[in-house]
């Protein structure tokens, strides 16, 4: 196991870390990532909240500029009809993202739980617009494998996410860009949720600086995600003449109370072997340029003629 600031913010070592070797993220001092933009893209509103708010808080803390990127509608998430639920998980998710400190959202509307029907080229080519327009360096999304993973909007969303941050990068592809002024910019550095128990991680990150803001975010999903269960529950329990004192006295506490004492069992866990008081996992993908043998051979050798 390896302390982040002993890697020194290498490449070369970063990228030798395998799901067997794993890279603790602490905080670093200052904004040493300052310039830098990260896009957060995820399916449903709780998704970010849940796998990844506490990653995405931390770098945004450390100088990142973060935008977020929702590719459903989430029509079949909250209770209610289809036209409720799209209008109530928008306002979740834009509350959400301003708990995050995110700079700009974006919605795709793509039909809930039906992504495997959608055009991938299309969803593809949404992505890579919005990774040269903002000039991504870094993505965290879904882990694009299938296995163990039951819900299409995931896996669709990973793959889209990971075939666009290399093609964001090719001159070739989508040459209409570059007639509007949009340059080619590909996106080297990729963290993928942890979202199921088969999935590889190699990064643990840090994130017990960063909690409040990852119960803000959870708090914010209240059409999903459990958001409100600490609200319902305090009112529940009132009309059977009890209360809890953990709840307080208003709804604002008693959702941030139900959050922290029930919905971070993950994180504690993931942050218990490493003395974390909470933690999230990642599976981080470095593509940071090199230099290749002849480079290095031609900086050391190459004489004025």
């Amino acid at each position: 196991m390896y302390d982040y600031d002993e890697l020194t913010g290498s490449a070369a070592a970063a990228s030798q870390a395998s799901a067997r070797e794993v890279v603790v993220m602490k905080d670093q001092p200052g904004q040493p990532h300052k310039g830098k933009v990260f896009a957060a893209v995820h399916a449903h509103a709780d998704d970010i909240p849940y796998y990844a708010s506490g990653l995405c808080a931390k770098l945004m803390r450390e100088g990142y500029t973060g935008y977020i990127v929702r590719t459903t509608n989430d029509e079949r998430s909250g209770g209610h009809t289809n036209a409720q639920n799209i209008y109530s998980n928008e306002q979740d998710h834009g509350r959400m993202a301003a708990a995050l400190g995110f700079q700009d959202v974006f919605d795709f509307y793509y039909l809930n739980h039906d992504m495997d029907g959608i055009s991938c080229i299309d969803l593809r080519g949404r992505l890579i617009l919005i990774f040269r327009m903002l000039k991504v360096d870094t993505t965290i999304s879904f882990n694009p494998s299938r296995e163990d993973e039951e819900n299409p909007d995931h896996w669709v969303t990973g793959r889209a996410v990971e075939e666009a941050c290399w093609m964001a990068g090719m001159p070739n592809d989508f040459h209409e860009h570059m007639l509007a002024g949009i340059q080619p910019h590909a996106v080297t550095e990729r963290y993928c949720f942890y979202a199921r128990p088969s999935q590889p991680f190699n990064r643990v990150v840090d994130i017990s600086s960063q909690i409040d803001k990852k119960i803000d975010a959870i708090a914010a999903c209240k059409s999903q995600g459990d958001g409100n269960r600490g609200s319902l529950l305090r009112a529940e329990l009132a009309r059977q003449g009890k209360r809890l004192p953990l709840f307080g006295s208003d709804d604002r506490t008693a959702d941030r109370a139900y959050v922290r004492q029930f919905l971070l069992d993950n994180d504690r866990e993931y942050g218990r072997p490493h003395n974390l008081q909470y933690a999230e996992r990642f599976y981080y993908i470095d593509r940071r340029p090199t230099k290749s043998k002849a480079e290095e051979y031609i900086e050391k050798n190459a004489v004025r003629s």
